[in-house]
């Protein structure tokens, strides 16, 4: 009976320490519309233990389907427009890239997703997003 106990605490200390190694909680970031253009959506930050995934679901994106996309220094309102982190561009809609920073870098309010028209028409915004 004490072995079954003991056996059970300890998986319960496993689950809880995990969060304490320094995974974070996913977070997701409202995308609005730039422009007018109608793109919304969310991103989401994963934290993958020095890493984040970000992954982009815009709706109403452009009919060219390739959409450019970067974390940029900076906020929505007042975009740093040299990129930090390039993004793989969002393809009818979508989005999916690792990127090589911790999660807890870009946390704070320094950063934004930014999603452009289109290679040609870089300048254009369509879409952004601060990270928290």
């Amino acid at each position: 009976m004490r072995i079954g106990v003991a056996t059970l605490l300890f998986l319960a200390i496993l689950g809880l320490s995990a969060p304490a190694f320094g995974a974070h909680a996913d977070v997701t970031v409202k995308m609005m519309s730039q422009n007018n253009s109608g793109e919304t959506g969310t991103a989401t930050l994963s934290d993958l233990n020095g890493r984040t995934r970000v992954v982009i679901h815009v709706a109403h994106e452009n009919t060219t389907g390739i959409q450019p996309a970067h974390i940029h220094p900076g906020t929505c309102a007042h975009l740093n427009p040299a990129p930090k982190y390039p993004l793989k561009d969002v393809v009818l809609g979508d989005s999916n890239t690792i990127v090589d920073v911790p999660m807890t870098s870009l946390l704070g309010g320094h950063y934004a997703i930014n999603v452009h028209e289109s290679k040609k028409d870089i300048q254009k915004y369509v879409s952004c997003g601060n990270i928290p």
